[in-house]
């Protein structure tokens, strides 16, 4: 019977089935260049880290490398201020998801409560890489003493413009829908926010177990892809 009732649908009417289908594919042809635009661009950053990735584990097998993690004077033997900033992450992840949702219906007070949540927490994350940052100098690991060093300065300062640039765009989407107040282009606008912020949330995870691991996670990994012989 669905099959009959779609046949008799009639998209021309301004009412009913016929509207909700009209502004349905509206939406759906409003949000595909962007979310194809955005797709791409996670995809070409995608492989930007995978280049790092593999130029630091080849590095990482040089006889001048020295794991930041694996001995009790080593900086990442305690890892309390990565896992602090890890949650400041996490938790603005969950903040833009509760937007997302918020904006569906047409909540914009809670909408507001939860793209500010986002953006601090976001701000707290940032602050707290350069906060590791200043550690790692203190403690005499400067960005030019060590290639690990010189790694873990570069992928996260990477990571940090990313994320920066995520906190714009949002701000970007905030500034749109105080002009138009469109809470169908803030939902489809947040949704691919959030999908950002979801992937450098994994990325940074990736770069966490990357940066921390010891030497001898580096030879395991090196051999596995054929960087070191045994």
């Amino acid at each position: 019977m669905s099959f009959f009732k779609t046949l008799a649908i009639k998209p021309w009417l301004a009412n009913g089935l016929g509207e909700q289908t009209v502004e349905t594919s509206v939406e759906y042809t409003e949000s595909l260049p962007a979310k194809t635009a955005l797709k791409f661009f996670l995809a070409v950053v995608t492989v930007i880290f995978f280049l790092f990735t593999v130029t630091f584990l080849q590095r990482s097998q040089t006889f001048d490398f020295q794991a930041l993690s694996g001995e009790p004077w080593l900086p990442f033997n305690n890892l309390t201020l990565l896992w602090t900033n890890t949650s400041f992450l996490f938790i603005a992840s969950l903040c833009l998801i509760s937007s997302v949702r918020q904006a569906k219906q047409n909540s914009i007070n809670l909408t507001l409560i939860s793209l500010a949540a986002t953006i601090i927490l976001t701000t707290l994350f940032i602050s707290g890489q350069v906060n590791v940052w200043q550690y790692l100098n203190q403690a005499g690991f400067y960005i030019y003493t060590n290639p690990a060093n010189s790694y873990y300065f570069l992928l996260t300062g990477v990571h940090g413009l990313h994320i920066i640039g995520g906190i714009f765009t949002l701000a970007r989407v905030i500034f749109i829908f105080s002009r138009s107040t469109s809470y169908q282009q803030l939902h489809r606008s947040l949704k691919l926010c959030a999908l950002y912020w979801h992937y450098l949330f994994f990325i940074w995870l990736f770069l966490l177990f990357l940066l921390t691991s010891s030497a001898s996670t580096f030879k395991t990994i090196a051999l596995l892809c054929g960087f070191a012989n045994e």
